[in-house]
């Protein structure tokens, strides 16, 4: 048997360790490394998603911010000049109406112009500011939307300030029904003035019979029927109502002076008239506010849209 001499040197020391064994060595730090490498990355990835999030949040920030800004700075300007400062618009709801109405009732005259000169240009100048804003894509329609909301609340209450006149004349008929009426009860006879004519004219055309009519109970009682219709009280004022407002009214009817003298006594059927052509006008009214109610509640519902995204995106 040849045993490799003890210099020779090639031969294996046979207590050597496998040479692939030596990475495993104790103490060796390379799966540290790698370790610190993975955990590293991990780490940067987090805290650059993290910086990302953070800076999305900001610009939805901003950009609700600036929406915020041109709602109440903008839009604000355009109902402070349709109901005044004192009434914020997004709390009405159905009592919309209302306060215009109110408003209206304190200067018809002017508050028709103002509304179509006025203020609905505020409307359309905010849609300008809120159509160039520019934010996350996720707003792009909802803005689109509300802009939009906006030129329909323009549209809608130019229409109303159109018709809001014939709701003068409405008034004024009502107005003449009174006192024309007291002129015709208290009619004693002799050559009667225009004001006695033409709440005679009127009375015909409203209850064809009266001069049929036992008495004042019968006038009011058939009025108190007959004005459970909606197209009676809107008859009464578009059509009767009318002849009180002639300059010239004609001729009395035939048989005024008999049919005073049976009714003079009970003008109760002055306060049921005022109660029919009311019912009237209300009907009308809410036949004008149809466009308004509608345009109100698209802006309502443009703005709640926008906030919502927003609201999504901000939350933790």
């Amino acid at each position: 048997m040849n045993i490799p001499p003890d210099d020779d040197p090639n031969a294996v020391d046979p207590n050597a360790l496998d040479p692939s064994l030596a990475l495993k060595k104790k103490g060796s730090k390379m799966p540290l490394l790698v370790g610190l490498v993975v955990v590293v990355g991990v780490g940067g990835f987090f805290v650059w998603k993290m910086m990302k999030k953070q800076d999305e949040r900001k610009m939805h920030a901003a950009f609700i911010q600036s929406f915020a800004d041109i709602e109440k700075d903008d839009v604000g300007k355009f109902w402070n000049c349709i109901l005044g400062k004192e009434v914020d618009a997004r709390q009405l709801g159905p009592g919309l109406g209302g306060v215009i109405t109110g408003r209206f009732g304190v200067d018809a005259k002017n508050y028709p112009t103002k509304v179509r000169e006025e203020c609905t240009p505020k409307a359309i100048d905010a849609k300008h500011k809120v159509d160039a804003l520019t934010g996350p894509p996720e707003y792009a329609e909802s803005v689109k939307k509300y802009g939009e909301s906006l030129k329909g609340l323009a549209s809608a209450f130019d229409a109303w300030a159109k018709i809001a006149p014939s709701q003068v004349a409405d008034m004024e008929i009502g107005k003449k029904v009174e006192s024309d009426g007291n002129a015709w009860h208290m009619f004693a006879g002799g050559k009667p003035g225009n004001d006695v004519i033409q709440y005679d004219q009127f009375l015909h055309c409203a209850i064809p019979a009266v001069d049929t009519m036992k008495d004042g109970q019968a006038v009011v009682e058939y009025l108190f029927k007959e004005c459970k219709n909606p197209a009676y009280a809107t008859r009464i004022n578009d059509e009767c109502g009318k002849l009180l407002l002639n300059e010239i009214p004609g001729a009395p009817t035939k048989n005024m002076a008999a049919t005073i003298k049976k009714l003079a006594a009970d003008s109760r059927e002055l306060e049921a008239f005022d109660d029919c052509m009311r019912k009237g006008r209300k009907g009308k009214r809410s036949n004008d506010f149809g466009d308004v109610a509608k345009a109100y509640n698209d802006w309502m519902d443009a703005g709640a849209d926008v906030r919502k995204i927003g609201k999504e995106a901000l939350k933790e």
